[in-house]
């Protein structure tokens, strides 16, 4: 017998019994949906975190004051203010590896126009901060160094932030004046949405100028900075950036060759690379608990095949007394433990793939991205488990005498 007659023949002993076929079936589909769903919502976890880390900016490395590590990657600790202006100035003149510098001071405060109010996040920046982060301007203008001169109270909305004060109203925000922790402010412009940055709504901010934001938060003569972001020339010299803005900084700060930094240098690499990590660790271990019903899917085809092999003996026999030998007979039923095991893995990878796409709205939106090696991945090991749990049975309806099942009753 050929290949196509051996499928053809396992198909047809299959549809006899359609409801058991059906049945045993269901193990592996539903493994083998579990796996894929779990797998193309982690991947697409990971591919939409990595987009959001790489619209903040091309080339950027952010300073931030303070020093703690997780995973051992170090991260800033905003509790410890040590970065200032004077730092700024000292990167303008000494790093060759820097394109632009945009230091900022946050702080979380209320705004309010009219009878709306939205509790945000207040950046005070510089003109470059637009570049260097990657935002564009809707409508109006951003932070203009003249603003930085005379400390002027202007501010430029976020999409979220303009939606939430001026959403309902109809009015263009453009020139109105809203109030920052009860200080008039007048809108000059408004960004373009940017979606989530990482772990944070980008749209959800209000920019001020830098010297206005350290005045009005920090009180006069305050010099201090939340953070530094630094736009590197070019990919290839990030490590050297970050090394040569740790000797600039080290030598600003005036710390000894034993201390300890009190800052942080990092780039959007290495979070994507620890959140990938994370979300990699959690989708390989919930794949392995989905995969034991792909065992539980495979006891049930060799149970099944063994009943098979029971109810034809009586065939086996006649099949041998014409000339079939035993591994036309191996062939015949390990081909029907195969094909179940198929079409219970494509049936999984539709059904996983579906409720992966019903699951994505409860999640937030999180993106579903089903691979081609996942799917090669499930159909290989559906095939996997159909030839390792129909060996035995196949074997055992090889091995029968063919006088003893002709006898068969």
């Amino acid at each position: 017998m050929n290949i196509i007659e051996i499928a053809r023949v396992a198909m047809r002993s299959l549809a006899a019994n359609k409801m058991r076929s059906g049945l045993t079936m269901l193990g592996i589909v539903i493994g083998v949906a579990a796996v894929i769903a779990l797998v193309a919502l982690g991947s697409g976890t990971q591919a939409q975190v990595t987009e959001q880390f790489e619209s903040l900016g091309s080339n950027l490395l952010t300073i931030s004051s303070g020093a703690i590590s997780f995973r051992g990657m170090s991260l800033g600790a905003a509790s410890a203010q040590s970065l200032t202006n004077y730092d700024v100035k000292a990167i303008a003149q000494l790093a060759t590896s820097v394109s632009a510098i945009a230091p900022q001071y946050s702080v979380n405060a209320q705004v309010v126009y009219g009878n709306k109010n939205t509790q945000t996040t207040v950046l005070g920046v510089t003109p470059d901060y637009l570049t260097v982060r990657n935002f564009q301007v809707e409508s109006g203008r951003f932070i203009d160094s003249l603003d930085l001169t005379n400390q002027d109270k202007v501010a430029v909305l976020g999409a979220t932030v303009a939606e939430d004060l001026f959403g309902e109203t109809l009015l263009d925000p453009l020139g109105k004046t809203i109030k920052i922790n009860r200080q008039n402010y007048q809108i000059v412009g408004l960004l373009a949405s940017k979606g989530l940055g990482g772990f944070q709504n980008l749209d959800d901010q209000v920019f001020i100028p830098l010297s206005t934001a350290q005045i009005k938060f920090g009180g006069a003569g305050t010099t201090s900075l939340r953070a530094i972001d630094v736009q590197v020339v070019s990919t290839d010299k990030m490590e050297w950036a970050k090394a040569e803005l740790t000797a600039i900084l080290r030598a600003s700060h005036g710390l000894a060759a034993g201390q300890s930094d009190d800052f942080t240098v990092f780039d959007q690499t290495q979070m994507v690379e620890t959140v990938g990590e994370v979300v990699g660790i959690f989708t390989v271990l919930l794949g392995s608990i989905a995969a034991i019903s792909l065992v539980v899917g495979g006891i049930g085809i060799m149970n099944i095949m063994l009943v098979s092999v029971t109810e034809r003996t009586r065939e086996i026999g006649i099949r041998k007394a014409v000339g079939a030998k035993r591994r036309d007979i191996l062939a015949q039923f390990l081909a029907e433990a195969v094909v179940l095991s198929l079409l219970g893995g494509v049936i999984g990878i539709l059904a996983g793939y579906s409720v992966a796409q019903v699951i994505t709205p409860l999640l937030g939106g999180t993106r579903v991205l089903l691979s081609s090696s996942s799917v090669i991945m499930a159909l290989s090991v559906s095939i996997g488990m159909g030839l390792f749990f129909g060996t035995y049975p196949a074997s055992r309806a090889a091995s029968l005498n063919p006088i003893d099942a002709l006898r068969y009753e």
